[in-house]
């Protein structure tokens, strides 16, 4: 059922279109945008393989001829003052660009021209596009040669004044090589210099680094064993506020170390995420105590 549903509209579109490829065949002069416009409504609705038998029977014409007239459809449309110039000058105007189609319009009352006037109007027309592209390209060549001979002149009057020049400092050569040679021992010497620089800030950062974490670990764990020999009740929020001050004066500039970090290889960054492993579980369980509620001997979280 969904089958006839979906068929059916396109049969009755087809049976139209080929009515009206009959009709406008019969005059095919002023109706040759027409038919080309029926043709290609068509085309695309006919089933595969049956589109020549189709043309011959509704249009009794070649599949040649009915591309040309769709060519000429899809080119100028339905605009009629084209359809009155007739199907053979517009087959002729079918191959020209845009640009020269125009030309030929502003230059030339196609419509009152014979077929062979048309012939020779296009003629007239590629020879003369012929001849200012040929214009164009010798131009083109003659801009080129004077280029080059400029540029040859150039360098031939750059070539003599490095002659006049290397002839001038000839004597001085030896002077200017052991100058030149001197400056790059200087050179060298001097990036050995800051090489030599780099390694030591490079140390003295490790070394200053390694002491941080060294002063981290011990308080740290000097930290670690004021809590657990200090009583509970011995724990003041002044002595608690002390303690936070004194370590974070102690590891500031930590957060501020991305370059030094950057730097680091994998071992000397698994000692520091050790060490902060140790603060943040001892933040944690820092905060799960404070969160703790004690309710007849009943710790509820």
């Amino acid at each position: 059922m969904n089958e006839i549903t979906n068929t059916k509209p396109n049969a009755v579109s087809l049976d139209s279109l080929a009515m009206q490829a009959r009709m406008y065949v019969l005059d095919a002069r002023l109706n040759l945008l027409q038919l080309g416009r029926v043709l290609s409504e068509a085309k695309p609705l006919v089933p595969h393989g049956e589109w020549d038998a189709w043309i011959r029977e509704n249009a009794d014409m070649s599949r040649r001829t009915a591309e040309q007239y769709m060519q000429a459809y899809a080119k100028f449309g339905a605009d009629p003052q084209i359809a009155k110039l007739g199907t053979s000058k517009v087959l002729k105007l079918l191959p020209l660009p845009g640009e020269q189609l125009e030309q030929l319009f502003s230059e030339n009352d196609v419509k009152s021209m014979s077929t062979r006037q048309l012939d020779e109007a296009i003629r007239n027309q590629k020879e003369k596009l012929l001849k200012e592209a040929r214009e164009e390209v010798r131009e083109e060549l003659e801009r080129e040669k004077n280029l080059r001979i400029a540029a040859e002149k150039i360098a031939s009057i750059a070539k003599e004044e490095l002659k006049q020049s290397e002839e001038e400092h000839t004597h001085n050569f030896e002077t200017i090589t052991n100058d030149r040679k001197a400056l790059m021992d200087r050179n060298r010497k001097l990036e050995q210099e800051i090489r030599e620089r780099d390694e030591l800030l490079q140390e003295q950062q490790e070394d200053f680094d390694r002491m941080q974490a060294e002063l981290l670990n011990a308080k740290s764990n000097i930290a670690k064993g004021d809590a657990e020999r200090v009583p509970p009740d011995r724990l003041t929020s002044d002595i608690f506020a002390s303690a936070v001050r004194t370590f974070i004066g102690a590891v500031a500039r930590m957060p501020h170390m991305s370059a030094a970090f950057s730097t680091m290889n994998h071992e000397e960054k698994a000692d520091y995420d050790e060490l902060l492993q140790v603060v943040e579980n001892w933040a944690k369980e820092s905060r799960k105590a404070l969160d703790m509620t004690v309710i007849e001997s009943e710790v509820i979280i």
